[in-house]
């Protein structure tokens, strides 16, 4: 189990009508809006739906209209392009009265469809089997570990000799005398055993010493730059903060938000006919 935290959550609100179609005109839309990553749900009114039943074995047609009791899917890359589950609580009217189907919609002609999507701007995820795999945030290195203090010898003290004493010279008329015995010397008390969880002479662990790291001075697109965006090919750069990019689309002059935390930038040549710079904008996976 994979578990991934956000703080940050971008909410994109919109409708669709005729002559749109699930899910093209729904990936469209996510494209468009840089969604890579989110949840989706909606409500409404399709025609003409294509059903494949929770087993997966066979896909149903149901002619005519039927309302959007629930419709949610979750929203990930899946080999190089958005992708989005379409899981559908679908109702209609029949002979027999109220009919209540569910399944993942695979084809659908819309009436009206209201449409929420959550998009996690932070979060990189693909799609596998239908459902999500969900990738965390990279993490930094980890600070290397402290050496291991080196063990410090416990001085056990020594008794000291005691001192014998030598017999006394006899004169030499005199016989020769015994040396008197020597009394017992009294023992030393035993060396105090040190403590394993408190000695005095235990030296304190090192903290360990974190290695500093040179960051790369990194290069971000300016206004009047030019970047060729994964998405939507070439685009000049209107308005940039350091976080967020204001493009102008080149095929048909609009102006698109996007966030570079999203984004990998790759420096390139400078472009033909522009005095600015040149950027290449990569998924960042």
């Amino acid at each position: 189990m994979t578990v991934t935290t956000t703080s940050n959550a971008r909410h994109v609100l919109f409708r669709l009508s005729e002559p749109a179609r699930l899910p093209d005109t729904l990936l469209g839309t996510l494209r468009d809006e840089v969604v890579l990553a989110g949840w989706m749900r909606a409500s409404g009114v399709l025609h003409d739906v294509q059903l494949r039943s929770p087993s997966g074995t066979s896909v149903r047609g149901l002619a005519g209209s039927v309302q959007v009791v629930a419709l949610e899917g979750s929203i990930a890359l899946s080999e190089g392009d958005v992708t989005c589950g379409l899981r559908a609580v679908l109702a209609r009217e029949t002979d027999t009265g109220l009919e209540t189907i569910a399944g993942e919609i695979v084809d659908a002609r819309v009436g009206a469809l209201e449409v929420m999507v959550t998009a996690f701007d932070e979060v990189t995820a693909t799609r596998r089997a239908g459902v999500w795999d969900l990738t965390p945030p990279a993490q930094g290195g980890a600070p290397a570990a402290a050496a291991a203090p080196a063990a410090v010898p416990v001085a056990v003290p020594v008794p000291a000799a005691v001192p014998v004493p030598e017999a006394p010279a006899a004169p030499p008329p005199a016989p020769i005398q015994a040396a008197p015995a020597l009394a017992p010397s009294e023992p030393k008390p035993a060396a105090p055993k040190p403590s394993p969880t408190f000695s005095a002479s235990a030296a304190m662990p090192l903290r360990p010493i974190r290695p500093q790291v040179e960051e790369e001075e990194q290069v971000y697109p300016d206004a009047g730059d030019v970047v060729e965006h994964f998405a939507f090919g070439r685009c000049e750069v209107v308005k940039s903060d350091g976080d967020r990019l204001h493009l102008r689309l080149g095929k048909d002059g609009r102006v698109k938000e996007i966030a570079l935390e999203m984004l990998r930038v790759t420096p390139l040549p400078p472009a033909e006919g522009s005095a600015g710079r040149h950027f290449k904008l990569d998924r960042k996976l």
